[in-house]
């Protein structure tokens, strides 16, 4: 498995630290992999302005 580095500003860490709390999630990698995934297209699609969220 390849990795890479992500860097979460502080002031983001307390959200990202009660999302893992209150899930079961095991780290802040496995966090953002998680919303990478499901989340991914979405962000893609609101960012460009589509309506057409599959």
């Amino acid at each position: 498995m390849k990795s890479k580095r992500v860097v979460l500003d502080e002031k983001h860490v307390p959200k990202a630290e009660e999302i893992i709390n209150q899930t079961g999630i095991n780290n802040l990698s496995q966090l953002f992999t998680i919303l990478l995934v499901n989340y991914g297209d979405r962000l893609i699609a609101s960012l460009r302005g589509s309506d057409g969220i599959n």
